[in-house]
């Protein structure tokens, strides 16, 4: 997910009489430029912050938290945000008021041809030292007006923030983190059944049954409270996969957008078409997200869709490029494709960001 736009709902400011005119085919070009060249890694950070105004304020998230900031400019900021290969903003309306200009429109992000983030927006253009540049910027992604999460039961200060890390690492294989995480939040909320979390994938994809039914029924003990969708994920881990593969087909009816639970439960699923029909409605709720990408790109090729699975694999690498599993999971692809030499490169990859990914490592040298 996009982390450095100025992006979201509607801004007015107040316009002095005595400030000049603008030209809306400046304001158009101006807009529309300064957004779609915010592509090539490092080649576009001085045209992102060239565009921001010195008192320019953004709405970095309005549907959770309706609260404005002050653009800070990142001098860290090396360009690895700017990852898309091409963006194309569309105008809906341009309104000159004297020296401002409100804009509204859309702005969709391609990845190897596939349209990503879709994001609709109203900014105020002003002019400053002689140029064009955004002085309010707010937006809203398709994906944010989606409910339907399993959102956590609990009340804990800073929860939801960790408990997204905690899924977010879960879904990119990132097991110890997950678990560390997970085992933080048990300990700070005791009562918080899907705290557990972290611990259950953990123990699931260790192949300790034991340690795994053991953590499941410490999580039920503490369901009074938690949602029909936190009760029914829980339960679904276990070694029995028709009980699984029913308890997550109940999870989805009480939270059918969950990226998560999708994921989890197209796994399972033998037919491929199956599975990919399970995922489309998570990868268009978070076209982004690492584990939604590694799994349309396992079932497109166990589908023997080549070409789409690339598609997925490689927004996968490009939106996550610090996760060993997307090189992984990018490794598997061309050694089923035959390119032994690019399989080899993305194992090492994987290896290189983690070195606890040994099993990459041996893939790479029986190449």
């Amino acid at each position: 997910m996009k982390k450095y736009v100025f992006l979201a709902a509607a801004a007015l400011t107040a316009v002095s009489c005595t400030q000049p005119t603008l030209s809306e085919d400046a304001v158009r070009e101006f807009a529309i430029s300064q957004i779609e060249n915010q592509v090539g890694y490092d080649a576009a950070v001085d045209g992102y912050y060239n565009g921001a105004a010195s008192d320019l304020k953004i709405w970095p998230n309005p549907v959770w938290k309706n609260v404005p900031r002050d653009f800070v400019v990142d001098e860290n900021n090396d360009g690895s945000l700017f990852y898309e290969d091409s963006i194309k903003v569309t105008l809906h309306d341009v309104y000159l008021m004297g020296g401002h200009a409100n804009v509204m429109g859309t702005i969709q992000w391609y990845i190897a041809g596939v349209n990503t983030t879709y994001r609709n927006f109203s900014g105020i253009v002003t002019e400053e030292d002689g140029q064009l540049k955004w002085s309010r910027f707010v937006a809203v992604d398709n994906q944010t007006l989606s409910k339907g999460f399993l959102w956590p039961s609990t009340e804990m200060e800073g929860a939801m923030s960790a408990y997204n890390e905690m899924r977010n690492a879960m879904m990119n294989l990132e097991m110890d983190r997950a678990k560390t995480i997970s085992d933080s939040l048990v300990d700070a909320d005791p009562s918080w059944a899907s705290a557990h979390l972290g611990q259950l994938q953990y123990h699931w994809m260790k192949k300790d049954v034991e340690s795994l039914n053991a953590t499941r029924a410490i999580a039920e003990s503490k369901l009074d409270g938690a949602s029909r969708a936190e009760a029914h994920f829980i339960r679904s881990y276990t070694t029995d996969r028709e009980a699984g593969d029913h308890h997550l087909e109940q999870a989805l009816i009480f939270a059918p957008a969950d990226p998560m639970v999708r994921v989890w439960y197209a796994w399972g699923q033998e037919d491929p078409e199956l599975a990919i029909d399970i995922m489309k409605i998570a990868w268009d709720r978070m076209p982004e997200q690492g584990g939604v990408n590694n799994m349309m790109g396992y079932k497109y090729m166990a589908a023997g869709d080549m070409e789409k699975a690339k598609q997925h694999f490689e927004i996968f690498v490009r939106a996550n490029a610090e996760v060993p599993n997307a090189y992984d999971s990018y490794g598997e692809y061309y050694l089923t494709a035959g390119d032994s030499a690019m399989a080899k490169q993305m194992y090492m990859k994987a290896y290189e960001l983690n070195n606890n990914w040994t099993a990459s490592k041996e893939r790479a040298e029986a190449l």
